[in-house]
C-alpha cells in the first residue's frame, strides 16, 4: 500500500552555484558514499548527480510530510546506483520501502519518491534482522 508520494524539480545550475559558494553544502547534503560517487564524475555530470540527490531528498521529505530536520536529517537518506544505473534510496531507521526516480533534461532535474508500507512478513524480517533497510 502506497503511503506517500513526493516530487521535486531543481535547476541544476542553481544547485551548482550553491555548492560553489558554500563549500560545506555538498558534505551537508550528501553522505560519504554519495560524495565518493560524485567525485568520480566531472563537470556537468557531477552537477547533475549532486542536484539529483538533493532533489530526491527533497522529494522524500515531501512524501513523508515532515520535511528535513525534524525527524530525518540529510545524512539519514542515501541514494546510490545499482550496477545497471538504477538509483536506490535507503533511509536510516525508516521501516518502509522507498522508490526513487531521477531524470535530467537540460538544466532541470526532476525526482519522484514513492513510499510503500511493508508487508507483515517484511516487518517480522526487520525484527529478526534489524540491519535490513538501515544505513550502515
Amino acid at each position: 500500500m502506497i503511503i506517500g508520494i513526493g516530487n521535486d524539480t531543481e535547476a541544476i545550475s542553481r544547485v551548482a552555484e550553491i555548492a560553489e559558494r558554500q563549500k560545506s553544502f555538498i558534505t551537508l547534503i550528501l553522505t560519504p558514499a554519495e560524495c565518493a560517487a560524485a567525485a568520480e564524475r566531472k563537470g556537468k555530470h557531477q552537477n547533475e548527480y549532486i542536484a539529483g540527490r538533493f532533489s530526491a531528498k527533497e522529494a522524500f521529505s515531501k512524501a513523508t510530510g515532515y520535511g528535513i530536520g525534524e525527524k530525518v536529517q540529510w545524512q539519514d537518506i542515501e541514494i546510490l546506483n545499482e550496477p545497471n544505473g538504477r538509483p536506490v534510496m535507503k533511509v536510516k531507521n525508516f521501516p518502509y520501502h522507498t522508490y526513487v526516480a531521477i531524470t535530467h533534461s537540460g538544466d532541470q532535474v526532476n525526482t519522484v519518491v514513492v513510499i510503500e508500507r511493508l508487508t507483515l512478513l517484511e516487518k517480522m524480517s526487520i525484527k529478526l534482522f534489524p540491519k535490513r533497510g538501515v544505513l550502515s
